[in-house]
């Protein structure tokens, strides 16, 4: 009796196992996706197709009347017009006329730009040349166009001779305006901690700090540059960036009357909105 049972589960095995193989065996595909430009026909026809990999297909294609020169490729790389391929992945089969050649531009623009053409997918023509413009949106910084990587002016042509993406970004340009608690400190070992004011647009204005100077500031560009002038000193503060909305910091520079100048770095944090704005938390220029 026991002989028998072990006879029996023996055969069940057999028959398992060879389902379970051919069951794996099912779930390993491959793709192809075939393109056909107008004046050409053949098999495939243009399609996605899945197909288990390992599997051989044939393809063949022809020019129809009043075309010239067909092209094939097959994975992006120039085939005959017939031949076959054995699937072990993703792979594309394109054919086309040279009359209906396409080539993709894929354009990616960001919040704080303007212009053309705008963000989507276009396909154009073999040798056409596309037009682009774009502009940095007021309240942004931090413009820059890429083609395929690589940085171009604002303003150019595409020459579609092959797939491209244009890029345009910018950043959101954080606001100036209102009062700051600034902290300068010099390589003669001075350190100073007073309030200033900017007030104008979000690019150009006056600044004027809490023990009487007063000044412009720009911020036409990436960076903040400002002055504060006083009847014997003047005080200059160039490169400032934001690591924050509430924080900047950058270079400076003191010039007083008839002596070299004194080089430092400099730091603000915003006031907030009924916070105190006194010299209380370090030593105010009059203290020097």
């Amino acid at each position: 009796m026991k002989r028998t049972t072990l006879w029996i589960w023996a055969a069940v095995a057999l028959l398992v196992l060879p389902f379970q193989a051919c069951k794996k065996a099912e779930v390993e595909t491959g793709s192809l996706s075939v393109q056909l430009s107008a004046g050409v026909s053949g098999t495939p026809a243009a399609g996605s197709y899945t197909l288990n990999v390992g599997d051989t297909i044939s393809y063949s294609y022809v020019l129809e009347p009043g075309f010239s020169k067909l092209t094939v490729l097959l994975n992006e790389q120039q085939v005959a017009a017939s031949g076959s391929l054995t699937i072990s992945g993703s792979h594309f089969l394109k054919a086309y006329s040279d009359d209906n050649l396409e080539y993709k531009l894929t354009v990616q623009l960001t919040e704080g730009v303007t212009g053309s053409p705008a963000a989507g997918t276009y396909y154009y023509k073999a040798g056409t040349v596309v037009p682009y413009a774009y502009a940095l949106a007021e309240g942004y910084k931090g413009f820059n166009v890429k083609l395929n990587g690589s940085d171009v002016a604002a303003t150019g042509n595409v020459t579609m001779s092959k797939d491209n993406v244009l890029y345009a970004g910018a950043q959101v340009k954080p606001d100036v305006r209102g009062s700051w608690i600034l902290n300068e400190a010099y390589g003669d070992g001075s350190s100073f901690t007073v309030t200033v004011a900017f007030s104008g647009t979000l690019f150009s204005g006056t600044v004027s700090d809490s023990e009487g100077g007063v000044g412009t500031y720009d911020y036409a560009d990436d960076t903040l540059d400002f002055t504060l002038v006083f009847p014997d000193v003047t005080y200059k503060y160039s490169d400032g960036e934001f690591s924050d909305a509430d924080t900047m910091s950058g270079k400076c520079q003191r010039y007083r009357v008839q002596s070299s100048a004194v080089s430092g770095t400099w730091t603000a944090v915003r006031v907030k909105t009924g916070a105190a704005t006194s010299n209380s938390q370090g030593k105010g220029r009059k203290s020097k």
